[in-house]
């Protein structure tokens, strides 16, 4: 431990070994020098610096555990702008020792370094007792304690425990000493009830009414810095007459709060009821626990509240101290929960544990505006320490911000006040007015992993990062009403964002947002779920913008992404136009639960094996690939058919055409020579034949097939026979042939009468289209309706009434003469509220109507019943993408597209309702919305 410790206080040890048995080849343009390899090793992370000449941009990293023969590769180290290699080694285990290896064509370097202990282990050979109860001039011992804390604080030494009965303290602590190398000043609560708490409380009838309605005053003779009302803080009024106006910061309503007149000493409160029938509280001193030049000092246990005289009132401080615990506290109202700062030598300011403190500020609903650049701005955790500080279960919730790290102070740019190696993981974070997680400064290797951050304004701001690399990882952010991910300031240090979930149903949100022109970021494999743009950057200059393999979704109607004050509808135009996101997709995730707090995968979601490797972050992955998002799908599953789409148009005159056969998984196995058993032809032609089986990748197959001598049909199904398997030796469907049969793909129509083919596009009818409810559940009768909604419903009610979807479509363009052959209706979903009627309501199908089902065009509730035009048959609904849904006609709703008019179609399950009095719908868009996601209707026809 003492070894492990020495090694984060200077910064590393420097290696300079060579190593001659190179693990894996790279190659490189140049060959580069190193002269040292550094580490800074924390609990299961270790950070790794190269200094050389001739570095590249990247080199590949190795590493084993000692005594280990195999090599594991870690994420590749990158060049910071101060010109070294630095990058992480994560997923370690505690107290190990591994062995490292940076390799860049011939030149190599290897080093060793053991991780720290879990668990940190402290036997005192001293104990010194404080009780509050206890009578002046106690010893210390257990018979006759010391009164306060910092009695005995004050005679501690090395190897010390301070023990503190249950009581509260009115103090704030200072440390006259420091302890040594494992040896700690270590002040601990003995039960659970040990309290500092420095609050004058006020109460009774010590207030006097003003003039002004809802304003009282009293006399207190010290400045009130910071004030509650029963616990929670109070808003504070920048001054006097916004106090008596109720205007708060930015000229925001504010309906409570305070204002203290130094001149009159009085405290003014605007408060909606009598102040006399609450209990007031008014920190006296600023900070609880204050270690200032201290080392190895321990703090458990205590519950700390009202500590708050200054900007920088805090419940625990630490500044240039090294080898601090900061363990298992309750720290609420302070304007600061905790703080490390340094400020002073290399030496100083290392090797500090915050874990498992509950640390919160509660107040009532402010807005942003009103508290945004005032002294309320509170931190719960404020990181500005130098190398190997370790944030992990905390809870933080209620402030402004949560936790912060890096610098913002003189030289943020600076190589020589930077704090290095800060671990935060495994907290929940949640309620917090602004940033959740704020990084700002140099923040060489800070890595955020594993967190639970919930109903935040921001998810994570990068305000900026000067050098970096910052990491932020395998972390949820839920339920934020500003953006997900705030860059501004001109960052342009790298920044990492590598398998996180962003999920809001918040309105107008943007998950990724661009406040100034930002550069080095790198993007894999993350989840984003919004309800505004996926990607919103306004100003233009961003450099080095690495985003792809991501699931960008948003329920937003309109363009998802606007880049350099470009709108892009779709992902496929990111890609071609800005270079983003071209493996990407813009799905629904997927998700197993989303309002219900559960962000894993469904076993169905299109997330799973969708992801890239990435060495050193997702080495353990499950399947063929790993999953998109914070959680890893814990089964493999065996590789399903997904598609079999006709690769060319239909209805068709030609001799030879083609399907395209899409695996859910990279597969192996698959017939390419003939007979071709995996698949089999459905066709009444004569002379219909498969023709080839070509791979257009791994989990794409190209099936040629000649068309035969005759009209008719042809569809291409799959044959599971187990001889298809994925790279885990998974079967096609599980074990057991047939259970991966596949015979829901699209047909052909065959017609060799056919001399021109055309095709003709239509989109539904603004305001002639949208949803119908039932007026009573059975009635069959239309209640209620709504004609100008960008979308329409299809399902039932809370009351288990039925909705109906109308669309309408003007096809009085089409000949007279057409001869028509083939009918698609599709229709794109944009979201499902209550259980997925898909599984629960039967089939979805849509009825024909040769005019209008009533009287006239517009939506009326009589549509909800009408009869549709004799001679009709219901259609059926498939899943095209997993957002668009289409039916092909049948032969005998051909014959009823009206050419003169409007022709109507009415979308309904064939269950009504599931009698679960929860409503339970599907909202598809309507002609009111963005010409993109209108229904569409395209009708393939012939002139004879």
């Amino acid at each position: 431990m003492k070894s492990v410790l020495r090694l984060a206080l200077k910064l590393a040890i420097i290696f300079t070994i060579l190593f001659t048995t190179v693990p894996v080849r790279a190659t490189s343009n140049e060959a580069a020098v190193f002269n040292s390899i550094a580490f800074v090793a924390n609990i299961e992370t270790i950070g790794v610096a190269v200094s050389g000449t001739d570095l590249p941009a990247t080199v590949e990293l190795f590493y084993r555990q000692s005594g280990e023969t195999e090599w594991r590769s870690g994420h590749p180290l990158m060049r910071i702008k101060d010109g070294r290699l630095i990058g992480s080694l994560f997923n370690l285990l505690p107290a190990t020792t591994y062995e490292i290896f940076v390799l860049d064509g011939t030149s190599q370097i290897k080093g060793s370094v053991s991780t720290q202990p879990n668990q940190l282990s402290f036997t005192p050979t001293k104990t010194l007792y404080v009780d509050d109860n206890a009578p002046p001039g106690g010893d210390g011992s257990v018979i006759l304690p010391f009164q306060s804390i910092q009695e005995a604080v004050d005679r501690a030494g090395p190897g010390t425990l301070v023990s503190v009965a249950d009581g509260v303290y009115r103090e704030a602590v200072t440390f006259p000493a420091s302890g040594t190398s494992g040896q700690w000043i270590q002040v601990q609560a003995q039960g659970n009830g040990a309290i500092l708490d420095s609050a004058e409380y006020l109460s009774g009838d010590i207030w006097k009414a003003d003039t002004t309605d809802n304003i009282w005053s009293t006399v207190l003779n010290i400045p009130v810095y910071y004030l509650a009302r029963d616990g929670n803080r109070v808003y504070q009024f920048q001054d006097k007459k916004g106090l008596i106006q109720s205007v708060g910061h930015e000229h925001v309503h504010m309906d409570e709060g305070w204002f203290y007149e130094p001149g009159t000493q009085k405290l003014y409160v605007r408060s909606l009821d009598n102040p006399a029938d609450h209990i007031w509280q008014v920190p006296r001193l600023n900070r609880a626990f204050d270690i200032v030049g201290r080392d190895w000092i321990w703090i458990e246990g205590f519950g700390i509240r009202f500590y708050t005289t200054s900007t920088n009132g805090c419940g625990i401080c630490t500044r240039n101290a090294s080898h601090i615990v900061i363990r298992n506290n309750e720290i609420r109202n302070s304007q600061i929960g905790i703080y490390t700062e340094w400020t002073g030598s290399d030496e100083q300011g290392n090797d500090t544990r915050i874990e498992g403190n509950d640390v919160s500020d509660p107040k009532g609903v402010w807005p942003w505006a009103a508290v945004k650049s005032t002294r309320m701005e509170g931190t719960a955790i404020l990181v500005r320490g130098h190398v190997g500080t370790i944030v992990r279960d905390n809870i933080v919730h209620d402030f402004f911000n949560g936790i912060f790290t890096g610098s913002s102070a003189a030289g943020i740019s600076a190589y020589t006040k930077v704090a290095f190696d800060v671990d935060v993981y495994h907290n929940y974070i949640h309620n917090i007015a602004d940033d959740a997680l704020e990084v700002e400064g140099a923040c060489v290797n800070h890595r955020f992993r594993n967190n639970t951050i919930d109903q935040s304004f921001v998810g994570v701001s990068i305000a900026p990062v000067t050098q970096g690399p910052t990491w932020v990882l395998r972390s949820t952010f839920t339920n934020y009403t500003g953006r997900a991910i705030k860059f501004s300031s001109k960052s342009d240090g790298l920044a990492l964002f590598y398998h996180n979930t962003f999920w809001t149903s918040a309105p107008n949100v943007n998950d990724a947002d661009l406040i100034t022109p930002v550069s080095n970021v790198k993007m894999r494999d993350n989840i984003f779920h919004g309800a505004g743009y996926s990607i919103y950057q306004v100003p233009k200059g961003s450099l080095g913008i690495d985003a792809d393999y991501n699931n960008w979704y948003s329920s937003m109607e309109g363009p998802h992404f606007k880049w350099e004050k470009v709108n892009y509808y779709t992902i496929a135009a990111l890609c071609t136009l800005a270079g983003l996101e071209c493996h990407g997709q813009a799905d629904l995730p997927g998700l197993s639960n989303p309002t219900g707090g559960d962000f894993t995968l469904l076993s169905s979601s299109l997330n799973i094996d969708r992801g890239v490797v990435i060495p050193g972050i997702n080495d353990g992955y499950v399947g063929d690939a790993p999953d998109l998002g914070a959680f890893e799908y814990l089964v493999d599953l065996p590789p399903r058919v997904v598609a079999s789409v006709r690769a060319d148009s239909s209805p068709t005159k030609a001799d030879t055409l083609s399907f395209t056969v899409t695996f859910s998984n990279r597969v192996s196995g698959v017939d390419v020579l003939a007979p071709f058993n995996d698949f089999r032809l459905v066709s009444n032609v004569p002379g219909a034949a498969i023709m080839s089986v070509t791979p257009a990748s791994e989990s794409t197959y190209t099936v040629r097939v000649n068309a035969g001598t005759e009209n008719g049909t042809i569809r291409l199904d799959v044959v599971d026979n187990d001889s298809i398997t994925d790279a885990a030796g998974n079967p096609l469907g599980g074990i057991g042939a047939g259970n991966g049969d596949f015979s829901a793909g699209e047909t052909y129509s065959i017609n060799k009468a056919i001399t021109t083919l055309k095709t003709s596009s239509f989109k539904s009818q603004r305001n002639f289209d949208g949803w119908i409810l039932e007026s009573e559940e059975n009635t069959n009768l239309g209640g209620e309706l709504d004609k100008k909604a960008a979308i329409f419903l299809v399902g039932d009610d809370q009351q288990n009434k039925q909705y109906k979807g109308i669309v309408s479509f003007d096809t009085s363009s089409l000949p007279n003469n057409a001869v028509i052959l083939y009918v698609q209706l599709k229709v794109k979903k944009k979201r499902i509220v209550g259980d997925d009627p898909f599984g629960t309501h039967g089939i979805l199908g849509s009825e024909i109507c040769n005019g209008t089902f009533s009287d006239k065009a517009i939506l009326q509730t009589d549509d909800f019943s009408a009869a549709a035009t004799p001679g009709s048959v219901l259609d059926a609904f498939m899943e095209l993408t997993p957002n668009w849904y289409a039916t092909e006609l049948h032969d005998a709703n051909l014959a009823l597209v009206n050419k003169t008019g409007i022709t109507q179609f009415r979308l309904f399950f064939s269950k009504d309702d599931n009698n679960d009095l929860n409503a339970d719908t599907v909202a598809f868009y309507s002609g009111n919305s963005v010409s993109a996601n209108m229904p569409q209707l395209v009708v393939t026809y012939y002139i004879p």
